[in-house]
């Protein structure tokens, strides 16, 4: 009997909580965007050093939508950088790390491109493409994983304590 790779996949919708550990991120609205070439994770305050041999970035989150009162800070190496089309049609260059994220009960090392662009509604925005063969992605369903509330019931998670 052959087994249907597709049984084997998550079903996820247009809008899904995601989780980065290492970043301290316990809980992140994602917009999963069905033409986006790589995922974005929107920033501020950040700035770049060396520490050995590696260059590294420190950068700030603000996890919750449509506020600032939160604020996550993480610092990991930069892996790469990466010309990003703006909004206004420029082009621009942004950092590129890698790190674990999870959504339901996925867990996968990504590729996060940073970009300083706190005026959009979603403050992550997670590509098909970047957890491609894994997930299936129903676009007119939202948090088929799970809503915060099932996810994290301890709201002070949101606040990264």
């Amino acid at each position: 009997m052959r087994k249907n790779k597709n049984s084997l996949l998550i079903d996820i919708g247009w809008c899904e909580w995601v989780s980065f550990p290492a970043l301290k991120i316990h809980a992140i609205e994602a917009e999963v965007d069905m033409d986006a070439r790589q995922s974005i994770l929107n920033v501020f305050d950040f700035s770049t050093f060396k520490e050995g041999e590696d260059l590294m970035i420190s950068f700030g989150v603000h996890p919750i939508q449509n506020t600032d009162e939160v604020e996550v800070y993480s610092v990991l190496p930069i892996k790469t950088r990466r010309l990003v089309n703006t909004p206004d049609g420029g082009r621009e260059w942004c950092y590129v790390i890698e790190t674990e994220m999870r959504i339901g009960s996925l867990k996968k090392t990504i590729e996060l491109t940073l970009v300083k662009r706190e005026d959009t509604t979603f403050r992550l925005h997670l590509s098909p493409k970047t957890i491609n063969g894994l997930v299936r992605v129903n676009p007119k369903e939202s948090y088929l994983t799970g809503q915060i509330l099932q996810l994290y019931p301890d709201q002070q998670l949101l606040s990264g304590a």
